[in-house]
């Protein structure tokens, strides 16, 4: 009976925690390194399928404003509940076929008509011959969510998009990535805050690019990449244009105690209307981990990129931020974290260039985790977001305390 307990717990566990690694890395891995990855981390094997069910959960606890901005405030109890499903196939040593699957449900206690399902979809097929890898991704989600910073209340969105990608040459020398995207959003809200149609952000948006990969030292791998993109809106088509960007970066592997990527670089944009002004600005984006003495952990993370935003058509906005964090294990199986994050938002008139509106944040959280098993732990935290703007019905406060679970103890 003991036995059986026991088994059972471990079951449990697994389930909640080891769902098969994401696709993150399928640019810059190749054909065989992927397929050791499916066959070692697979849960179970069924005839030539090997699968991985986890559960998630997120967001489960209680929220002082779920719109976050102060002038709609709605506090509520929130969990984010859903199962995970990856499935995977080699066929014939030639073809590896990926699926992943996630349904979930967004709950409010009080606040019944939000509650709704989401959907994410992932598919993918690999293939390789000599030193090429090939690689078809298709992705469709539907979903609740806050797609930028830029939001307060949840919108409702769903997204699809495919992704044709080449790598030739040595993954552990040097090795070129050309790559074709195409991926098309749409929003359902068309009475957001009572007076915003979110429709108006409707697009399609299709990029090419190279990229050229070298690596320095033990793993870290340095990057170079041009690319071409187009943006086409469904409704405000004076928005259409097309872009070049170049950025240069450096990814530090896993298995260091740096961890994570950099990337800095320019974006010119050409805007079709006549009456707007062309650009060039400064973009990018980097996470850091840096591991010293095993038992601290530092969190380094920044963003510098525009977009175009709901609240006037004639306008876009920058936004800059960056953060850092601390992680300090008491023990082996317990740790403290804290991290803030600082940004701003600054809107500007596509006419003239003119700034017509700023908003300035900070993102704080405290926690406290527990490991289980393994990496899995779970924990306490408290989060605060706090967001002053020139324009005072974009003002946002929102705090959080509630549960979480990391697959990365």
């Amino acid at each position: 009976m003991l036995k059986q307990r026991i088994r059972l717990k471990r079951l449990i566990v697994f389930f909640l925690c080891v769902g098969f690694p994401g696709f993150s890395w399928l640019v810059a891995d190749d054909f065989f390194k992927l397929k050791e990855q499916i066959v070692k981390g697979a849960w179970k094997r069924i005839a030539f399928f090997y699968i991985t069910p986890s559960i998630t959960l997120e967001n489960v606890g209680y929220s002082s404003n779920i719109f976050s901005y102060r002038e709609l405030e709605e506090p509520d109890w929130t969990a984010d509940l859903g199962v995970e499903l990856n499935v995977s196939s080699v066929l014939g040593n030639r073809f590896i076929l990926t699926i992943n699957e996630n349904p979930s449900y967004l709950f409010y206690a009080k606040n019944r008509d939000y509650r709704s399902f989401n959907n994410r979809l992932k598919a993918a097929l690999y293939t390789y011959l000599s030193r090429f890898n090939l690689k078809y991704q298709f992705n469709s989600d539907y979903t609740s969510g806050r797609p930028t910073a830029e939001f307060g209340a949840l919108t409702r969105m769903r997204t699809k998009g495919h992704e044709l990608s080449l790598d030739y040459g040595r993954y552990e020398n040097f090795f070129i990535n050309l790559y074709f995207k195409q991926g098309k959003s749409e929003y359902d809200d068309d009475n957001y805050l009572g007076s915003y149609d979110l429709k108006n952000l409707n697009q399609d948006e299709l990029s090419a690019g190279i990229n050229l990969n070298k690596v320095i030292f033990s793993q870290t791998r340095l990057f170079l990449n041009f690319e071409y993109f187009e943006q086409k809106f469904e409704f405000e088509t004076e928005r259409n244009g097309i872009g070049k960007q170049v950025s240069l970066g450096i990814e530090f592997p896993a298995i260091s105690s740096i961890k994570g990527s950099l990337e800095f670089g320019l974006k010119a944009f050409n805007v079709g209307h006549s009456l707007y002004k062309n650009y060039t600005i400064p973009f990018g984006s980097g996470k850091v981990t840096i591991e010293l003495f095993r038992r601290l952990k530092f969190h380094l993370q920044y963003l510098v990129d525009n977009y175009y935003t709901f609240w006037q058509e004639d306008q876009r906005y920058n936004q800059k931020s960056m953060g850092a964090g601390v992680e300090f294990y008491l023990r082996k199986g317990i740790k403290l974290g804290y991290t803030y994050r600082l940004g701003k938002l600054t809107y500007e008139n596509l006419v003239d260039g003119d700034k017509t509106r700023t908003d300035d944040f900070y993102i704080s959280s405290i926690s406290f985790g527990v490991k289980v098993f393994k990496n899995f732990g779970i924990g306490l935290e408290y989060r605060r977001y706090h967001s002053d703007s020139s324009e005072l019905d974009f003002t946002r406060d929102n705090d959080f305390i509630g549960g979480y679970i990391t697959h990365e103890f």
